[in-house]
């Protein structure tokens, strides 16, 4: 499932800096032995919220009456050069108030507000924030925030200072909720836990006003700290330290949240030029490439006979056969698909597929098989990939890009026969279920079986099997189509993405998925974000001649 994700957007390149609030205040910080930290409530507060910090130091300044021109803001000496200061804060609402510029454009998932205010328990002598709570869900213009001079002075705030907190709230819950008030007696179970922690409080203190050494060096008694009642019980699910993630960069990648274009017609309009104009771009460089390399191979009809190898004419399968619906050229769709990826990340416009007992699997257009291994072979089969590192070929592969990841079916078959007759046996059900599902009347054969690392930061651009995206003459045009077996499921990210489709499919250790080898199902495996990622894949054609002549020995 996918989590929930604040979507900051910023308005210009010098938009301030957005971090995670942390438990840390100075004025904590001054207390014997940091004795204010011991307070748990204030701790996770303080850690609430994401802050947005000053781009360099400014100062406010009032005389105390109404206009709008008796408040000041002028930038401090290390205000940088490349922020307009008239663009970050000025006096629009006058009595003593000062406007802020975040520099962003916030979106929550629907049904989510959001809150910003000042950081929390961080009071400012002289000045007060004013909170306020936006329908982000849905705003598609900023908002400000703003702070009130208390009484006539000058207050500043320095550079890397937090002046705008920001914490996503439920949309609309408060109604939803009863308050009820009752005597402390109405509940005897909770009343006795009440009387059993103030009578410990009380010797406690007693203890340590009497000299008592070991109630001094204890100093507190922890129990909501550590979180446990009076007696001794713990709490289950007790919090006592709060870590937000960090922004991670996600720009030149689609929005989680983004609106689709059946949101509005100015979306509706948007999206299909963006479409349109992502296909120009494409094209125009299928163009150039094709051109570049017809001149350097020294002929002038590749990009024609390259076209061809992208489009194959219709094959040895049956007239009912879905393959005789799936349109294998590129299309508006592929080009879309493919600008949603920047470095291996997708922006999530599509909703992972998940296989549940209510997906009919035979309603979609390429082969779904869960548990098609059960654990104890996806066990054999990870464990030899992970034990043959010694066999991943270097030297004999010619892209840098696979070198050191696979090992290949003959060494597997040399070293652990019993992992190879595995492999077969799994290959010969793979061509079976092709044969069944896209009803082909003409026998299928594996090109390339093998079993590859993909590990931590790795991914693979969006590709068909058969074709290049430029229209130039493919290496293995006759992969007519492929497949995938996932060993593992122990890592993060990895997914598979059909561009086309614009489809994430979350893999699960033994499940099969496996596809036509042109541009329908042109697809790309999403950044492994930590872990070791593990599958069997395989290649399949319809010319004997292409066959793997190790695997069939």
């Amino acid at each position: 499932m996918t989590a929930p994700r604040l979507e900051a957007f910023r308005l210009h390149p010098h938009a301030p800096e957005l971090v995670p609030s942390t438990a840390d205040r100075t004025w904590m910080d001054a207390f014997n032995d940091r004795h204010a930290y011991r307070c748990l409530p204030l701790t996770i507060a303080n850690a609430h919220c994401w802050e947005i910090l000053a781009p360099g130091g400014f100062e406010i300044s009032w005389n105390g009456r109404a206009a709008a021109e008796d408040l000041t803001v002028r930038p401090m000496d290390d205000w940088p050069a490349t922020l307009p200061f008239e663009d970050f804060a000025r006096s629009n609402f006058a009595r003593g108030i000062v406007t802020l510029h975040t520099g962003y454009l916030f979106r929550t998932p629907p049904g989510w507000n959001l809150l910003a205010t000042g950081p929390f328990n961080e009071p400012r002598l002289g000045i007060w924030p004013l909170s306020g709570i936006m329908e982000s869900d849905w705003l598609p213009y900023p908002f400000t925030m703003n702070w009130q001079m208390l009484a006539p002075g000058t207050v500043r705030f320095h550079k890397d200072e937090a002046f705008c907190a920001v914490m996503p709230l439920p949309k609309s819950y408060l109604p939803d909720w009863e308050v009820a008030i009752h005597d402390l007696a109405d509940d005897p179970v909770l009343g006795a836990e009440q009387q059993t922690f103030q009578a410990s409080r009380v010797q406690f203190l007693a203890r340590m006003q009497s000299g008592d050494q070991e109630a001094i060096k204890q100093a507190w008694q922890r129990h909501y700290f550590v979180g446990r009642h009076p007696d001794g019980t713990k709490v289950d699910e007790h919090v006592n330290k709060l870590r937000l993630a960090e922004p991670v960069d996600a720009r030149g990648t689609r929005p989680l949240y983004a609106r689709s274009a059946t949101a509005s017609p100015l979306a509706a309009e948007v999206l299909a030029a963006e479409a349109q104009a992502a296909l120009a771009r494409a094209e125009a460089q299928a163009r150039t490439e094709a051109q570049v390399r017809a001149e350097a191979q020294g002929r002038a009809g590749v990009e024609t006979a390259a076209v061809t190898q992208a489009a194959r004419p219709p094959g040895p399968w049956r007239s009912d056969s879905i393959l005789n619906d799936l349109e294998q050229r590129q299309t508006t769709a592929n080009a879309a698909g493919r600008e949603r990826l920047r470095d291996g990340r997708l922006a999530a416009t599509a909703a992972p597929f998940e296989l549940t007992p209510e997906v009919d699997t035979e309603a979609l257009d390429f082969v779904v098989v869960p548990e098609f291994l059960d654990a104890a072979e996806c066990r054999l089969l990870a464990d030899v990939a992970r034990s043959m590192s010694d066999q991943l070929h270097v030297d004999d592969i010619a892209e840098s890009y696979w070198r050191g990841r696979i090992v290949f079916f003959a060494d597997v078959l040399a070293r652990h026969p019993d992992a190879a007759a595995l492999m077969r046996r799994a290959q010969q059900r793979i061509t079976e279920r092709l044969q069944q599902f896209y009803a082909l009347e003409a026998p299928v054969y594996a090109d390339t079986v093998q079993l590859v690392q993909w590990r931590e930061g790795m991914y693979m651009p969006p590709h068909a099997d058969r074709a290049n995206p430029d229209g130039t003459r493919h290496d293995m045009p006759h992969r007519d189509f492929g497949s995938i077996v996932y060993l593992n499921d122990d890592y993060a990210g990895g997914e598979l993405y059909f561009t086309r489709l614009d489809m994430v499919l979350k893999p699960k250790a033994g499940m099969l998925v496996a596809f036509t080898g042109g541009w329908h199902h042109e697809h790309a495996v999403l950044r492994v974000n930590a872990g070791l990622r593990l599958t069997m894949p395989a290649f399949y054609t319809f010319d004997r001649g292409r066959l793997d002549t190790t695997f069939y020995s």
